[in-house]
């Protein structure tokens, strides 16, 4: 039982991001709609903007985790018109075993990005590795298929997501969206190709009532450099209840942050984090810390220490556009103290990222 004496904050449900060409900043219950071509902003140019622009300009991008123990299936899709990606991995929790998919395409060719999160479709076709992400407002559907894995799940949406919109330095703003996902029907297939695969034969297995899943969609005009820290857990609890955690910094400049926990499917909100690389700094320590430094008006204090397992990195550097992503599969272990209640964290598995972009 939760000793959280929660507090429901007023905040607003709007049916569109832009409104008078200029978006609404802040923490919202839900955005129907992101109108993102209705923006208008001098400081991107002095003049308005076609709408082949104005999308050529913005980012956008889409992370999924599905976990059905002992395996974990992570799938992103991204797109800055300039060049467009995909991947797709799968861990095994009992053998630490990773296997990775991944496409690069100039452009946006063989892709597809129509509409938002609520009503919308991503796609991408490449040889090594196809997915479509068709969005509803009380579901998303997934179809994925690639070198060694394929994929097809429905996951039912929650009515308490993380949506916000803050500015982004002097040119723009960045939206995203995290939400659990529930109720997840479908089944995930490892080919006979898999180094998972046992005997070198097709294995098929069906998703159940122990399936959990996460959803992260962004979309914006971002710094041309930027770096972010992101960590999430998707776990349950010693005492059976479910936690899904997201924590980050560099991601919001200014304002309000995107952190935020979900216990059950309900919403408590979280405050700035610092994250720090001990792997960086000393060679016998490799570790990361990620804790909240309580100032005295907080009523929550977050201590956590990551210890990374396996890594899926991927570097690409073509002058003007250049990534090093990582995304490191690893253990949490510490405390979050929101009020009177504490969320014991043992060694439970979970995500860190260290991403660098210029674009």
């Amino acid at each position: 039982m939760s000793t959280i004496n929660k507090v429901l904050l007023p905040l607003p449900s709007i049916q569109k991001l832009i409104e008078n060409g200029q978006p609404q900043f802040g923490m919202f219950a839900k955005v129907e709609q992101i109108n993102y071509l209705d923006y208008y902003s001098p400081l991107i140019s002095q003049k308005p903007l076609s709408n082949w622009r104005k999308d050529l300009k913005a980012n956008q991008f889409c992370f999924i985790q599905i976990i059905q123990p002992p395996h974990r299936v992570c799938l992103a899709l991204a797109t800055i018109k300039l060049a467009t990606s995909a991947f797709v991995y799968l861990y095994n929790e009992d053998t630490q075993q990773l296997e990775v998919a991944e496409a690069l395409q100039p452009l946006a060719r063989n892709a597809s990005f129509v509409g938002d999160h609520y009503q919308g479709q991503m796609s991408f076709s490449h040889a090594k590795l196809t997915l479509t992400l068709n969005f509803e407002p009380t579901q998303l559907n997934i179809e994925l298929d690639s070198q060694y894995l394929k994929l097809t799940a429905s996951l039912a949406r929650q009515p308490q997501p993380l949506a916000i919109c803050t500015p982004t330095g002097r040119r723009g703003w960045t939206f995203t969206q995290k939400e659990p996902l529930t109720d997840i029907t479908g089944k995930l297939v490892i080919k006979a190709s898999s180094k998972m695969s046992a005997d070198n034969c097709e294995r098929q297995i069906a998703f159940t009532e122990k399936t959990r899943a996460n959803l992260d969609w962004t979309l914006g005009y971002m710094r041309h450099e930027t770096n972010w820290f992101w960590t999430c857990i998707n776990n349950y609890l010693a005492d059976g209840r479910h936690l899904l955690l997201n924590l980050s910094m560099g991601v919001n400049e200014t304002g309000t942050s995107e952190n935020a926990c979900w216990l059950d499917g309900s919403i408590f909100y979280l405050p700035p984090v610092l994250f720090t690389r001990n792997d960086l700094q000393s060679s016998s320590e490799q570790t990361w810390s990620i804790r909240h430094q309580n100032l005295g008006w907080s009523t929550v204090d977050i201590d956590l220490i990551f210890t990374p397992i396996k890594v899926y990195k991927k570097t690409d550097n073509f002058g003007v556009v250049a990534s090093i992503f990582e995304q490191w599969l690893g253990e949490y272990s510490g405390e979050i103290h929101i009020g009177e209640e504490v969320i014991k964290l043992n060694k439970v598995l979970g995500l860190a990222e260290d991403h660098f972009a210029k674009w």
